[in-house]
């Protein structure tokens, strides 16, 4: 709970405008709202809105939007989303037409009103926190008149290939917010380039802590997991996340053929329908996503190493991915891209932590030094730098530095 006083706040509770969908990846998004949640902050988590037209790589998303429309899921059995309230609206899928964003505008306005009523909580003492800076988001800023808006930015959504339409709205967006968050140095200096300098105060810094209940929760029982692999004999290594065009897959290919003896297993959502490496079917698997979050910790307590390698691009460049939380959590060193936030994380924790690679030949050799180097020590490293900056302690740092400056 809150260890503020009720007349010490300036907000008493948050809608969240989300990038993605509350079941997608666990991440971010996930772990601010909950955080406050369990501070007693009541949540109403819209779930993604659209940044773009949908195309048909969106199908498997919208189909399932469509399913949870008819198949309310009991939340509040589960901790993690007690005083959360979800919202999954079926918005019209064209986020840059003048009389889609005025019609979603109103039916989300009509949601938040209810949300405020049912809460017995002005709008004036509701804060809204967006990942968005479409026109919706704009528009919604603009037509309630909240405690506050806090825009979070885990990325540029400018430098996205093909994501011109939302540069005037981004801009407009970064002006009106009252705190601009960014989850990484590379992501504040680009933030900066959208509003006056007379604005650039409003910018802070706030990097992803850690899910130290991960570790816990991986000595729970839960649904056995089948992972799609053969056993090699060798070590298990992991991907977490989007299986999509970040990845950099001649990295992937060529430590798939150097170390044949290790198994390369890939977790998540995928955009491609076959995996474009080599070794599919060999010593290269994908899996979904897990059903439970404890299934995550205690697959990745059976691996060896985890893997981040992006490709090398403007856009990947900002970010600090969030799998670097799970990795470490669970003690594992980091096999990555050599990218400018990775790279200060890494000298910032110097040895046994992150391996860096600069080229998709490097990746083998440093894989490799990083099965070497794996010992007790830099275990404990690792989970010792994930305890000390946990997410329940750096929201509740959040809580009070928003409280204070709302």
């Amino acid at each position: 709970m809150s260890v503020l006083h009720k007349e010490h706040k300036k907000f008493d509770a948050i809608v969240c405008l989300s990038a993605i969908d509350w079941d997608f990846l666990w991440q971010r998004t996930q772990e601010v709202m909950s955080q406050f949640a369990a501070m007693g902050y009541p949540v109403l988590f819209i779930e993604n809105t659209g940044v773009r037209v949908p195309g048909l790589r969106d199908i498997p998303r919208i189909r399932h939007r469509i399913k949870k429309l008819f198949q309310k899921k009991d939340y509040k059995k589960q901790e993690q989303y007690v005083n959360i309230e979800m919202l999954s609206p079926f918005a019209l899928p064209f986020p840059y037409s003048p009389i889609a964003v005025q019609l979603n505008a109103a039916m989300l306005r009509k949601k938040i009103l209810r949300f405020s009523s049912e809460k017995k909580i002005p709008v004036n003492r509701i804060l809204l926190w967006s990942y968005m800076t479409t026109p919706l988001a704009v528009k919604l800023a603009d037509m309630l008149p909240w405690a506050g808006v806090v825009v979070d930015l885990v990325s540029d959504p400018c430098k996205v290939k093909g994501a011109a339409d939302i540069v005037v709205s981004h801009k407009k967006m970064l002006e009106s917010a009252d705190i601009i968050y960014c989850a990484s140095v590379p992501v504040v200096n680009s933030a900066k380039k959208y509003i006056l300098e007379a604005q650039y105060h409003k910018v802070q810094l706030f990097e992803d802590g850690f899910s130290t209940r991960l570790y816990n929760m991986a000595s729970h029982e839960c649904e056995e997991i089948n992972f799609p692999r053969k056993d090699t004999g060798g070590p298990l290594v992991a991907y977490i996340g989007g299986v999509n065009d970040k990845i950099w897959w001649d990295a992937v290919s060529t430590m798939a053929r150097k170390l044949p003896e290790i198994t390369f297993l890939y977790v998540g959502p995928k955009d491609v329908s076959d995996l474009p490496c080599e070794g599919v079917g060999k010593n290269v698997f994908w899996s979904p996503s897990f059903k439970e979050y404890c299934q995550l910790g205690l697959f990745l307590d059976k691996c060896s190493a985890g893997l981040i390698p992006y490709t090398p691009n403007p856009y990947v460049a900002e970010m600090r991915p969030a799998k670097i939380n799970e990795y470490l959590v669970m003690g594992l060193p980091i096999v990555a891209t050599k990218l400018p936030e990775i790279e200060r994380f890494a000298n910032e924790n110097g040895p046994g932590i992150i391996y860096l690679a600069e080229t998709a030949d490097d990746f083998p050799t440093a894989l490799e030094k990083a099965l070497d180097e794996d010992c007790e020590e830099y275990r404990n490293k690792r989970w010792e730098i994930a305890r000390s900056r946990s997410w329940e302690t750096i929201c509740k740092g959040l809580e009070l530095h928003l409280q204070g400056l709302m």
